[in-house]
């Protein structure tokens, strides 16, 4: 049941349009000025955290509308953004086309079930994670081990919980106006469940410093990891 309301909510999430910017409709900032400080902070640290040479294949797991399918698509080889809701993977697509990006392939499928051997030397998870039960999770830790090549890089974009264990949202929510789901793992959970596969941990900080106005709740926090694959 879980499941499905997730999915829900992210096909109406895919319509909305009354929004400050299309980011806002994957970040949920609904102010204008703040949306615009949210995008550009997060766009200066992924660019230094996350170099991209002209001959690097990423995967973009989980690309939402594609903000950053098409942030990567100018510096590397090939982007493939993998999106499960239709009216996303279409948006990315018409955009693509739109600026004349031809490196960008749209897949329309679950994080969870895309799987190809050994196919990127990054792959870029943003947002993602905390939405999966612990069976989809489970998965897509397996999948995304197997797709990354040996060496390959890892970036997570991810929201955690700050507190002792891991913390659940399963409401209504009253600022987005409809049924919420969410299961913010610890950084520990998160660094060890990608460990244990066999990744190697490299790096991970908060995108925003302490007492910065983008950090809208006390019990989780916007967090950045870099993980290697070691070849």
């Amino acid at each position: 049941m879980t499941r499905e309301r997730v999915k829900e909510f992210w096909y109406e999430r895919a319509k909305s349009t009354n929004i400050p910017r299309m980011e806002s409709q994957v970040n949920f900032e609904s102010n204008a000025e703040m949306a615009d400080l949210r995008v550009h902070a997060e766009i200066c640290i992924v660019e230094k955290e996350l170099p991209i040479n002209r001959s690097d294949t990423i995967v973009d797991l989980g690309a939402g509308n594609g903000r950053f399918s098409m942030l990567f698509a100018p510096k590397a080889k090939k982007v493939i953004a993998v999106e499960y809701i239709d009216d996303f993977a279409a948006y990315i697509s018409r955009e693509a086309e739109r600026a004349n990006y031809k490196n960008i392939e749209v897949i329309n499928t679950c994080a969870e079930d895309y799987c190809q051997e050994s196919v990127a030397d990054i792959i870029f998870v943003s947002g993602l994670l905390h939405y999966l039960d612990s069976e989809q999770f489970k998965k897509t830790v397996k999948n995304i081990y197997k797709t990354l090549k040996h060496s390959g890089r890892l970036f997570l974009r991810e929201t955690v919980s700050v507190l002792e264990n891991e913390f659940i949202v399963d409401k209504f929510s009253e600022e987005l106006g409809t049924y919420y789901y969410s299961l913010y793992r610890t950084n520990r959970q998160l660094i060890d469940a990608f460990t244990s596969q066999g990744f190697c941990f490299l790096r991970h900080a908060p995108f925003f410093e302490d007492g910065n106005a983008l950090n809208k709740r006390v019990e989780t926090r916007l967090y950045y990891f870099s993980f290697a694959k070691e070849g």
